[in-house]
C-alpha cells in the first residue's frame, strides 16, 4: 500500500493546534467521563514487565532507526530461567531481532517459554511480520501481541530495508487477530526519516478493523544508528495525530508508549498528549501528570507494559 503525498487529513491541517486539542479533550471527557464521573489518566511505570530477547544481542535486519541498539538492555532468553528467579516479574515482553523477512523468530520458542513460566506470568510478544503459520502459533501462546503496523512502503524500504510491503502487515495483523491473544497495534510516528507519512492511513485502517486500543510510539534518533542525525517529528505534529485519533474514534484506548525522545521533547509531547485526551502514558513527565490532575482526572499508576493495561 502506497501512502498519499499529502497524508494529513485537511481537517487536521487546517485546524489550529489549540482548537484541535480542545476538541479532542472535550470528546475524551464526554466519552470517558460520562456525566459526573471523572476521567482517568494512567501513568505507567512498567517495572513488573521483563524484556526478553529470543536472539540475544543479534539483529540480522539492522534497521536504520534501531540498529539492534534496543536489544542491548534486554534479557537473553538463554538467561531467562535465572533472571526469573532473581527478578520475579509479573509479565514478560518477548521480542528480539528480526530476520531478513522482517519476522522475530518467536514461533519455535514461545510454546516452551509458556510451558516453563508460572501461569500467572503474562506474555507480551513483538513478532514483526510473521508468516501465517507462525502468526497462528504466536497468537495461541501469547497473552498480548504488540504489533507494529506500517502501511508506508517507502518507510518499509528505507527503515527496514525490507522487501515486504504494507500488505504483509495487513495479512499478519489479520492472522494474529484470529488467535487467542489480544492484538494491540503500535503506530511508530516518524518512521519515514522523521516525517509523518502514512500514520493517518494506519489509523484509518485500524479504526476500520474495529480496533479498540492503539499505542503510539515516536522515532528516537539513536546514537550509533544510521539515522542518529534524523530529527523526530515535532511534538506538535505528534499531538495532532493523537488528537485526531481521539476524534476519529472517541472510545479508542489511546496510549503514548515508552519509545519517544527524552528531555524537553518528552516534556512538551507528554503535556500535549494529555491535552489531546490520551488514556495513558508510559513513564510520563511529571508535568504531564500535573496537567492531568489540573484537568480533574484521577491518576491511576500502573506497573506493567501498557499493552497489558
Amino acid at each position: 500500500m502506497t501512502v498519499a503525498d499529502m497524508p494529513i487529513p485537511p481537517e487536521v491541517q487546517h485546524t489550529g493546534l489549540d482548537d484541535l486539542l480542545e476538541a479532542a479533550w472535550d470528546k475524551f471527557v464526554s466519552v470517558k467521563g460520562r456525566g459526573s464521573r471523572p476521567t482517568t489518566f494512567s501513568a505507567v511505570y512498567p517495572r513488573g514487565t521483563m524484556a526478553v530477547s529470543v536472539t540475544g544481542k543479534s539483529c540480522p535486519l539492522n534497521c536504520a532507526h534501531c540498529g539492534g541498539h534496543y536489544l542491548e538492555h534486554m534479557v537473553d532468553i538463554r538467561d531467562l530461567e535465572r533472571e526469573l528467579e532473581r527478578r520475579t516479574p509479573t509479565s514478560i515482553l518477548l521480542s528480539g531481532g528480526c530476520g531478513p523477512d522482517g519476522a522475530v523468530p518467536l514461533a519455535s520458542v514461545i510454546g516452551l517459554v509458556r510451558k516453563h513460566l508460572d501461569p500467572q506470568i503474562r506474555i507480551n510478544v513483538h513478532p514483526g511480520v510473521a508468516n501465517d503459520e507462525d502468526a497462528a502459533v504466536i497468537a495461541e501462546n501469547a497473552s498480548v501481541v504488540s504489533f507494529d503496523m506500517v502501511l508506508d512502503d517507502l518507510a518499509i524500504q528505507e527503515a527496514f530495508k525490507g522487501k515486504w510491503s504494507g500488505a504483509d502487515y495487513i495479512r499478519t495483523f489479520r492472522t494474529l487477530s484470529k488467535g487467542r491473544a489480544k492484538v494491540v497495534p503500535h503506530i511508530l510516528v516518524g518512521l519515514r526519516k522523521g516525517v509523518i507519512a502514512g500514520e493517518y492511513d494506519v489509523l484509518d485502517f485500524l479504526v476500520g478493523e474495529g480496533v479498540e486500543k492503539v499505542i503510539f510510539i515516536v522515532l528516537i534518533p539513536t546514537r550509533g544508528t544510521e539515522w542518529e542525525n534524523v530529527s523526530p517529528p515535532s511534538p506538535e505534529d505528534v499531538a495532532r495525530l493523537l488528537a485526531w485519533a481521539r476524534l476519529k474514534k472517541p472510545s479508542l484506548e489511546i496510549s503514548l508508549g515508552c519509545m519517544r525522545p527524552g528531555g524537553r521533547y518528552r516534556r512538551d509531547l507528554d503535556v500535549l498528549a494529555v491535552r489531546a485526551g490520551v488514556d495513558r502514558i508510559v513513564l510520563p513527565h511529571p508535568d504531564a501528570v500535573a496537567e492531568a490532575e489540573s484537568r480533574g482526572s484521577v491518576i491511576a499508576r500502573k506497573g506493567e507494559c501498557c499493552a497489558f493495561e
